[in-house]
């Protein structure tokens, strides 16, 4: 029986939206009470951790790219020990965001992620259009996310907000009063502004709509 000794860690930066990885052997995370790796971008990370070196949980603390926040995992050392691969989701958008396990399964899950990825882009034909098609993605589910959660509306009250792509932005418009605003989406700076929003107002375009309260 062939007993595996060390583990591959991949997440995905909740910064700069790569995935990345991390070789870790088991006796350096059974024998350290904290683990923590940063992504090559340098704004996000992954940390590992356990109080009692005896103990069988291990608690995963890492920032996510689907909704912004950061998460805490749970991961039990059998789990470790025995799944070839542990899958671990945002639990406000189901987005897949960090794998764990043996080497090759880990590698060829993520290739399996972005595999769908591309061939969504190919299909929705959007590979030609954008200036960075994931960039622009990303930000439309975090859009609809922070419009699911009630904080995407106009000054004027309104909440029903009209979206319009262009190659490299996003426009918001309110139907009532035609206030708008504009989202960047070309880059992962403009990525980074997004996922640090937790609401979009739109400013009121007409006179008498901008003095009534948002709803």
């Amino acid at each position: 029986m062939l007993i595996e000794t060390s583990i591959t860690i991949a997440y995905r930066c909740s910064s700069c939206g790569s995935f990345e990885f991390f070789y870790l052997p088991l006796f350096k995370l059974f024998g350290d009470r904290h683990y923590h790796a940063a992504c090559r971008c340098g704004k996000s990370g992954i940390t590992i951790t356990h109080e009692n070196l005896g103990q069988n949980n291990y608690k995963i603390k890492l920032g996510c790219i689907g909704c912004g926040m950061d998460h805490a995992l749970e991961l039990k050392r059998r789990e470790l020990l025995k799944n070839k691969l542990n899958v671990f989701y945002c639990p406000h958008t189901g987005i897949q965001i960090c794998f764990i396990g043996n080497d090759e399964s880990v590698r060829n899950k993520v290739d399996s992620v972005e595999r769908e990825y591309d061939s969504l882009i190919d299909k929705l034909g959007y590979d030609d259009y954008f200036e960075n098609t994931r960039v622009m993605l990303d930000s439309l589910n975090l859009i609809h996310d922070i419009a699911e959660s009630g904080n995407l509306g106009c000054e004027c009250g309104n909440k029903d907000i009209e979206l319009n792509l262009l190659s490299d932005k996003i426009s918001l418009s309110c139907k009532k009063c035609s206030g708008f605003i504009t989202i960047q989406a070309s880059s992962n700076e403009d990525l980074k502004n997004v996922l640090s929003a937790k609401k979009i107002i739109l400013k009121a375009k007409l006179k008498d709509c901008g003095n009534q309260n948002p709803s």
